[in-house]
């Protein structure tokens, strides 16, 4: 069935057949010590990967296409990230660029047939516009559409609608779509801990992931815990938070000490922790050079100067709807 053709109305679940077998999840997620193998069908995989709590397995380095064109530019910046290894693509509605995420995957496909698609694994968002259990749907039938395919490894609310009845009918939508297979994890994004904590007594399925601002000058620790205490993983955005503290003193003497990039220091930072990360860039050097974060660990010392720069609480984001 077309993804257009899809909605609740026309395909509850009894008349689809699911593509996977949902699995019951850990606890908590567990970081896999050991690079994966790529040559497994059905799996992603990446320099390291992170089980979630549904059991699915997501690549820790995502590239972000925030504000990325939807040309030639973005298409080309994700055919350099898969060519340097990533195999996690993090795009949303709202940022207008799905169809040249979606033409990317199928040009880098094509090229490399010793893949399949079930090795990419591709996130989108609904926004907020699109708030409401039918109209959820209709908006991830669309992002389907742009993107050229039958499923999404990972759906996420983008921000959380001010109408909770509203945000709650967007959730249902997205269990609806888990169910029915065209979705294989849903979580969260710039969901507050008052959010976090009415949808897990509200829903059925709890997150997988919560996409926050994270890095050093906005560490959210607060935040991370609650989500800690109920296995859902954080996607941190702007991790370099957005190039602004790439010449900070204390970043750039740790880089100098490890001969590494400042973006490799912050990076390494957060990943450490377990997160997601999702630094974007056009540019196929820095591509490449934001993916080469695990062949180090920075010592107990610099993590804890690290750690110290949280006291600025330096957001650059906009979407943060609640405090902490």
């Amino acid at each position: 069935m077309a993804p257009s053709a899809i909605t609740p109305e026309t395909s509850p679940e009894r008349a689809v057949i699911t593509k996977k077998v949902l699995v019951e999840a850990p606890e908590a997620p567990e970081v896999a010590d050991k690079p994966q193998r790529e040559s497994r069908r059905g799996s992603v995989c990446s320099a390291r990967s992170v089980k979630l709590n549904d059991g699915n397995v997501i690549p820790q380095v995502a590239l972000g296409v925030y504000k990325a064109p939807n040309g030639e530019e973005t298409e080309n910046a994700v055919l350099a990230a898969l060519d340097a290894g990533y195999r996690h693509i993090d795009s949303a509605a709202r940022y207008a660029n799905e169809e040249a995420c979606g033409r990317a995957i199928k040009r880098w496909l094509e090229r490399n047939p010793q893949y399949s698609r079930e090795d990419i694994f591709v996130t989108t968002k609904l926004w907020d516009a699109d708030h409401g259990y039918e109209a959820t749907f209709n908006a991830l039938c669309t992002s389907l559409e742009k993107f050229q395919l039958d499923y999404f490894d990972l759906y996420l609310i983008h921000s959380p609608s001010n109408d909770e009845q509203k945000r709650l009918e967007s959730w249902r939508a997205l269990e609806t779509a888990k169910r029915l297979g065209i979705v294989k994890s849903i979580g969260v994004s710039n969901f507050g801990a008052g959010h976090i904590e009415h949808l897990i007594h509200n829903a059925k399925v709890v997150p997988a992931v919560n996409q926050i601002e994270v890095h050093p000058f906005c560490q959210r620790q607060d935040l991370v815990d609650l989500c800690n205490k109920y296995g859902i993983l954080i996607e941190a955005y702007s991790p370099l938070a957005r190039g602004n503290k790439l010449q900070d003193p204390t970043i750039a003497a740790i880089a100098q000490k490890y001969n590494r990039t400042p973006a490799q220091i912050l990076l390494n930072w957060n990943a450490a922790r377990g997160n997601v990360v999702l630094p974007k860039s056009l540019s196929a050097e820095r591509i490449e050079s934001n993916f080469r974060i695990f062949d180090f660990q920075l010592s107990p010392e610099d993590v804890a100067t690290i750690d110290a720069l949280g006291a600025e609480n330096y957001v650059t984001g906009t979407l943060h709807k609640s405090e902490d």
